[in-house]
């Protein structure tokens, strides 16, 4: 009898797996290609994809069919909404590491040392993540408009982030091609370099007419953009020369603080701040910061918002010693976040 409820077990639950892939596939083919763009915030906001929707229930479901069956890991996934992730578990981090089962994070300080140039102190993170959904970003007030603005450590807390930097302060400006979350809010380039994530986690730089031109961020799934600038390195190399036209004056080519995104290979990234302004750090130029990237391996990488913006906060403390009287208040930060819930903490 033992025997036969286990075959029977197994049959239903491979039934069951073959089901779900249906339902799974279904959705691709029965959802229109246009649906599963990014929308208009006035008519989704905080809402997800029905694609998303079904496939996520799939996941869930056969999440222990699976484990039981194939011996397949379980597939962590994080709503892409404006919501806080998941708590990290606080046992998980040592003083410049975290890891489970859906992120590692190892951060380290280091001084670096440029020819004709006093060294700087760097900060860096690599990441690695297990979906796409665990790179998110954050407005203060956790909504978009909002007048207020926060620091990156209080954005990064109510959000639950493992790590977190600056993003690009978005609202210092009016203009620009701005999706969150996966939800288009601003739609007014003013040709930028403009950094787009899409929906594998993958960064890719363009100028944001291109974008609106080719209808890019259309036709692909984007699920984060970031509007500042400019793009440091590509197909790993430093750019030689810069597109600086309308990045807003941080100083390119003077040493000062810097907070750049970069990418190693799949669902893997490095973050970078340099601390500067100080007796101790005085800071790169934009040029400096593309070498930097481009020694760590980095394949991509994009310059963020710097100055006394550049933050990093990690495991809800400053990583890197902020330039002037301490943190700026922002209007938005970039974070990387666990996907495993409470309930199945070790």
């Amino acid at each position: 009898m033992k025997g036969k409820s286990k075959s029977g077990n197994w049959v239903k639950n491979l039934f069951l797996v073959l089901a779900m892939l249906g339902l799974s596939l279904a959705a691709c083919v029965f959802v229109p290609s246009g649906k599963k763009m990014i929308s208009s915030a006035e008519t989704v906001l905080g809402q997800k994809k029905l694609s998303d929707d079904i496939v996520s229930s799939a996941l869930r479901i056969n999440e222990n069919v699976n484990v039981e069956i194939f011996n397949l890991p379980k597939v962590y996934m994080l709503p892409m909404d404006l919501s806080p992730a998941p708590r990290p578990d606080p046992s998980k981090f040592t003083e410049d590491s975290y890891e489970d089962q859906s992120i590692s994070v190892k951060c380290w300080h280091e001084r670096i040392t440029f020819t004709n140039q006093k060294p700087v102190d760097a900060n860096f993170a690599d990441i690695r993540i297990a979906h796409p959904s665990q790179l998110r970003t954050a407005f203060a007030g956790g909504v978009y408009g909002y007048v207020k603005r926060s620091y990156t450590s209080k954005m990064a807390e109510l959000n639950n982030a493992v790590i977190a930097v600056n993003a690009d302060y978005y609202n210092y400006r009016s203009d620009g091609l701005l999706i969150r979350q996966g939800t288009l809010y601003r739609e007014r380039p003013f040709d930028i370099d403009t950094l787009f994530i899409d929906s594998n986690g993958d960064l890719k730089v363009m100028r944001d007419y291109e974008a609106v031109n080719s209808q890019y961020y259309k036709k692909n799934e984007i699920l984060q953009t970031i509007v500042f600038g400019p793009l440091l390195v590509e197909n790993g190399k430093a750019l030689e020369k810069l597109n600086i036209v309308n990045v807003v004056d941080c100083g390119a080519t003077g040493l000062n603080p810097r907070t750049a995104i970069g990418q190693l290979g799949p669902l893997h990234y490095l973050l970078c701040t340099i601390d500067g302004r100080s007796k101790q750090s005085a800071g790169v130029t934009v040029k400096g910061l593309a070498k930097i990237m481009e020694d760590k391996n980095c394949v991509i990488a994009y310059n963020l918002d710097g100055g006394q913006s550049t933050t990093m906060v990690f495991n809800g403390r400053l990583y890197n010693q902020v330039s002037g009287e301490g943190e700026r208040a922002m209007s938005d930060c970039l974070y990387f976040a666990s996907a495993v819930p409470e309930s199945e903490w070790n």
